[in-house]
């Protein structure tokens, strides 16, 4: 019989304001099962005392000597793109490599947040150097001479993560695909986004607790209110449908970004009927979502992120609205409204959903129930844990190298025939014009590893 697989896992962990630390700790008890888990953190974070007392905790100064001790066989690391968080993370995985969690495919703000902002110009450059080759460092530079901040989403930055890590796990395919096209090669396996939703109680009941009226519409849009969220589209077409369902309501359940200053780009009109709660802890945001008739859960730039918020929603069987792009596409569309992102009919379609959803409760119904088996189906959380635990056991048995990046990605070597050649192939598929996502690189990308391989 197989020993269970010894797991540090570093994460930002509750009671840390994160999302990614609540998805961290709901996983486990399930994990747990099977393998043996010991926590890493930040130093000086704790997680809360109901994680101490189940898990042995260590900062991660500890984790060269437990790795060097064999304490541990692997280290699953949690990586999102904030850095309060996720700094440390990023710093310990290049160091000592295991199996990262992708939360978010573009990272451009965490490196940007590090490099940058403690005054690190170089090693900002380096990294669009490493990333993308000469046309990554042009790129930095001219930012940094001309004070034009790069596009995240034409940079995402993940390609060193990838390369120092074992293996690579995401919770959709539009991320998976992404890595893969420039990093053919990686590890990158797909273990869908796990659904928790506690003690969540009934709409009715959570509509009591939070003091809203039992009758009438409740529109909900979840999660920090960025220009992303697209909230002014949002707003625009629910003023529209006040004007045919006046007891219509919207509520925002999150706090607003610092960096979006949403009051100045509205009038006064525009508010009417909507209530911007601020901050929630997650016991009255998940009261909230309970109490919604409609969700909405619009994203554009999509960083390639499955949002829990979503997931949750699908398992309580609300009628959810969505923006047809990165890992929202890839649900049924008979569980989910899709509109189009920016540029095509965008608020025209979202005000026609929501006035048939606002007027047709057969439909409210029959969307939420197949959004329910659809989460039930597919977003079971043991089955995200085995997932996990299965890619754990093959990359502790395989004992796979980190990945050894090639010029134009690292320099030179000199009389180095496999970089030359990799080299003079970019160089000419630039020349003919080929784009960055265009499907024909995968295949010259994979033929390039069978010519030259490592």
């Amino acid at each position: 019989m197989k020993r269970a697989v010894r797991v540090a896992i570093y994460s930002p962990w509750p009671p840390q304001r994160s999302g990614i630390a609540d998805y961290a700790a709901e996983l486990l008890p399930h994990l747990a099962r099977h393998a043996e888990l010991r926590l890493i953190c930040d130093p000086g974070a704790r997680p809360a005392p109901a994680l101490v007392e189940r898990f042995p905790v260590d900062d991660a100064r500890a984790l060269p000597g437990l790795l060097l001790s064999g304490a541990v066989d692997v280290v699953l690391y949690h990586l999102g793109n904030n850095r309060d968080y996720h700094s440390g993370i990023r710093r310990t995985l290049l160091a000592h490599p295991g199996v990262v969690v992708i939360h978010d495919v573009v990272l451009h703000d965490l490196v940007r947040e590090t490099t940058l902002r403690r005054g690190d110009a170089a090693a900002y450059v380096e990294e669009l150097r490493y990333c993308a080759g000469p046309t990554g460092e042009r790129a930095a530079r001219r930012s940094l001479q001309t004070g034009v901040p790069l596009d995240p989403q034409a940079w995402p930055l993940f390609e060193r993560v990838v390369d120092r890590s074992l293996a690579v796990l995401v919770h959709n395919h539009y991320c998976r695909d992404r890595i893969l096209r420039s990093r053919p090669l990686a590890r990158v396996e797909v273990v869908p986004h796990h659904l928790s939703l506690g003690d969540t109680p009934p709409g009715a009941e959570a509509r009591r607790r939070l003091g809203l009226p039992e009758d009438g519409l409740i529109i909900a849009s979840f999660g920090f209110i960025t220009e992303a969220k697209r909230p002014l589209v949002l707003l625009r077409a629910f003023a529209r449908l006040r004007e045919r369902v006046p007891r219509a309501r919207l509520v925002l359940a999150g706090a607003v970004s610092p960096h979006f200053d949403l009051k100045s780009r509205v009038g006064a009109g525009l508010l009417e009927g909507v209530t911007i709660t601020g901050r929630l802890e997650l016991e009255p945001f998940l009261l909230h979502m309970a109490a919604c008739d409609v969700a909405v859960n619009l994203r554009w730039p999509t960083s390639g992120e499955t949002s829990g918020t979503l997931v949750r929603l699908l398992g309580l069987g609300k009628p959810l609205i969505v923006t047809e792009a990165g890992a929202f596409a890839e649900l049924p569309d008979g569980c989910v409204a899709k509109v189009d992102p920016p540029g095509g009919d965008e608020e025209e379609q979202l005000f026609t959903y929501l006035e048939r959803l606002a007027t047709d409760g057969d439909l409210r119904r029959m969307l939420g129930e197949n959004a329910r088996r659809h989460a039930t189906r597919h977003h079971a959380i043991e089955d995200s844990a085995a997932g996990y635990l299965r890619l754990l056991r093959e990359v502790v048995e395989d004992r796979p190298q980190p990945f050894e990046a090639l010029p134009p990605l690292a320099a030179s070597r000199g009389a180095d025939v496999r970089g030359d050649l990799v080299a003079r192939v970019g160089r000419e598929l630039c020349d003919l014009g080929l784009r960055e996502d265009d499907p024909a690189l995968d295949h010259v990308a994979r033929r390039l590893c069978e010519i030259a391989p490592a």
